[in-house]
């Protein structure tokens, strides 16, 4: 027997088998943030792939697949390539909580993005900071800064959004915010940045994980939205408040992802 025509076989073999069937993905980059879906899965399963654990089965009738991305973009583009490359996907939610940037955000609002930007990708010189434009692996840089998500999932949350259950942390009903989130590698908790992140980029809110997400999603041309509640106001208590509202915005968010997954149809 022809032991290395039998190897290269079996490796053509392994290319070969498609994924698993084809399911919608949702994603928070920490264990808080999937925390309450986890619990609603029916009949999970898990499997490690790359190091990573993702949680099939069904959520509101509708088959699923759960992954903690991890913090930060690098954590979160690996995870959703590692995703993208072992399961069929019909797109992609991201959940989780952000530092609000609206001048009337609180904690446990909600911001639908309807587009993402990388805020720490560009030209740092004398002149100051030149955010620059989403470019793919040829190093060509795209006609726009902003990464649009899917226009059905944004409708569908804004829809979901009138539905969900949510906790209030703000001596107020949480409010629903839509428009651009800004992505970077840094907790922002400093005035004068988040000014700048609001008033350069029309950003509602600052996160660590969207952009890189989107980047992936918008190379492979899937669907894809990312839902934040505020847990903070990227101020100088940002910190503080983050630790204290961690866990009820993270909730607001999960049961928004709950409510549009339950719209979705079959």
């Amino acid at each position: 027997m022809d032991l290395k025509k039998l190897s290269i076989g079996f490796l053509f073999f392994l290319l070969w088998v498609p994924a698993t069937a084809q399911r919608l993905a949702i994603m928070g980059a920490m264990d808080q943030e999937i925390s309450i879906l986890l619990e609603a899965l029916n009949k999970p399963k898990v499997t490690t792939r790359g190091g990573i654990d993702f949680y099939t089965g069904k959520l509101k009738g509708k088959k699923v697949v759960i992954v903690k991305a991890g913090i930060g973009k690098v954590n979160a583009a690996y995870s959703t390539a590692v995703l993208t490359q072992n399961f069929k996907l019909d797109g992609l939610i991201f959940t989780g909580v952000a530092g609000g940037l609206h001048p009337e955000a609180l904690p446990g609002d909600i911001v639908i993005g309807t587009a993402l930007v990388q805020v720490d990708f560009g030209l740092l010189d004398a002149e100051g900071f030149t955010p620059w434009n989403f470019r793919d692996l040829s190093g060509e840089p795209h006609p726009e800064l902003l990464l649009a998500a899917d226009s059905s999932l944004v409708q569908l949350s804004l829809e979901a959004s009138k539905l969900a259950d949510y906790q209030s942390i703000s001596r107020r009903q949480p409010r629903v915010f839509q428009g651009v989130i800004s992505t970077s590698d840094l907790f922002v908790s400093d005035p004068e940045k988040a000014n700048w992140l609001y008033t350069k980029f029309n950003s509602l809110a600052t996160e660590m994980e969207g952009a890189a997400v989107a980047h992936i999603c918008r190379l492979l041309g899937m669907p894809f939205v990312v839902i934040r509640s505020c847990s903070d106001n990227a101020n100088t208590d940002a910190h503080v408040n983050f630790s204290e509202f961690v866990g009820p915005a993270a909730a607001n968010s999960a049961n928004l992802v709950l409510r549009m997954v339950e719209l979705m149809e079959d």
